[in-house]
């Protein structure tokens, strides 16, 4: 199962991003705890796409009348997922060394990283 960028469920998302770990590493209660804080940041930039998608990129505002300016949302999307991904950074896995968690690293840039 992968990360849907679209799914706007924490637990959802919570339980994708498990999924695709498990697949490579061990994870541990503090790599689960980094899940739980990054799941709903995923599916709050998920809920901010659909709001910009829905009102435009540009929208009224600004200090003169009629004057466009970019929807708010769009940087709060791009600050979430950045957010998330330093939070799933942290992901390491069971075991010991300086390669542990290496492969969870090469998943959130392979999943996440043109999005940040």
């Amino acid at each position: 199962m992968n990360v849907d960028p679209t799914e706007k469920d924490p637990a959802k998302i919570r339980t994708a991003l498990v999924e695709l770990y498990e697949t490579e590493l061990d994870l541990e209660p503090t790599d689960l705890a980094l899940i739980d804080i990054a799941a709903p940041m995923l599916a709050r930039a998920a809920q901010l796409d659909a709001v910009v998608k829905r009102e435009g990129q540009m929208i009224p505002g600004g200090n003169r009348a009629g004057m466009f300016v970019l929807h708010p949302g769009i940087a709060q999307a791009q600050t979430n997922r950045a957010s998330a991904a330093g939070t799933l950074g942290k992901i390491r896995g069971e075991g010991d060394g300086n390669r542990r968690g290496h492969n969870a690293r090469d998943a959130i840039a392979a999943r996440w990283g043109n999005r940040v």
